[in-house]
């Protein structure tokens, strides 16, 4: 029970710390001045990297007991973070290989930066109270 208190701790934080780094991105850097990915959002990159596999198997695993279920509003809240978690691993992994791996003159797409970054928190806090709630059960 301690790992899922952890881990649901883990992704909130992150969760939260992506939202409200997002939100005041605007009001920090000068992005048309040509500087490069801050630091912050660098040590973000990873951390969301981190929790995605957690969000992963968390989701996969509710998931699977939700599909076994007669309630349709557990099946539908149990799949659709899943396959949203599901997305945004594709998206986030797409998207940072270019950063270092790309093949020709690619570069990471501003527009999917900005959905990772608008909908991962949504998901990490939720999953992560889902976790925080489920060790109180």
């Amino acid at each position: 029970m301690m790992v899922k208190r952890l881990a649901g701790v883990y992704l909130a934080v992150v969760g939260a710390a992506v939202a409200v780094h997002f939100v005041l991105d605007p009001l920090l850097y000068e992005w048309e001045a040509g500087e490069g990915v801050p630091i912050a959002w660098i040590v973000l990159d990873w951390l969301m990297a981190g929790g995605l596999p957690i969000a992963l198997y968390v989701t996969f695993m509710a998931k699977q007991a939700a599909d076994g279920e007669s309630d349709l509003r557990a099946y539908l809240v149990a799949n659709t973070k899943f396959f949203v978690a599901v997305a945004l691993t594709l998206l986030f992994l797409w998207n940072a290989l270019q950063i270092e791996w790309s093949a020709g003159a690619q570069t990471p797409d501003a527009q999917v930066w900005i959905f990772i970054d608008v909908v991962l928190p949504m998901l990490f806090v939720t999953v992560g109270f889902d976790l925080l709630q489920a060790e109180e059960m």
